[in-house]
């Protein structure tokens, strides 16, 4: 009677054994990185913040074309960004790599994007660029830096 329920364990415990050594371990998903920005010498305070993802700093898209001192318009059946000043158009749409600055199209790195929470992000090297300001990237302390002068 032992022997018989001896073999059906010992193969358990073999199985087992094996099935431990096979599966891999599920990590804990990466935390995010944070980032923030300087415009023109001065800390720009988000209400959401600057998030790092594949190497693009992404920020709240109102905030800082407002910080540009761009009019900005959200379509929210095309989910579409637009933002505006004298001789300057920028349009985006969400999850999209394709924006226009002026009609000309260009492919972005990071598509803009709705955080869970609501917030819309866009690139912000891109947004720096198409409004002619230089930007400068300090990777320890994840600052970006711009200036519109």
């Amino acid at each position: 009677m032992k022997s018989k329920l001896i073999m059906p364990l010992f193969i358990f415990m073999i199985v087992a054994s094996v099935g431990c050594i096979l599966i891999p371990s599920v990590n804990a998903a990466t935390p995010p990185v944070y980032g923030s920005v300087i415009l023109n010498g001065e800390p720009l305070g988000f209400n959401a913040k600057p998030i790092i993802i594949n190497g693009s700093t992404m920020v709240p898209f109102r905030q800082i074309f407002e910080s540009l001192n761009m009019n900005v318009n959200w379509d929210s059946q095309t989910k579409g960004i637009t933002a505006q000043t004298t001789g300057l158009t920028i349009k985006m749409t969400l999850d999209s790599l394709k924006a226009t600055v002026n009609d000309k199209e260009f492919t972005l790195t990071q598509t803009p994007f709705d955080s869970p929470e609501g917030t819309v992000y866009v690139n912000l090297r891109f947004i720096s660029e198409a409004v002619g300001a230089t930007i400068a990237w300090d990777n320890v302390k994840k600052i970006a830096t711009i200036n519109t002068k």
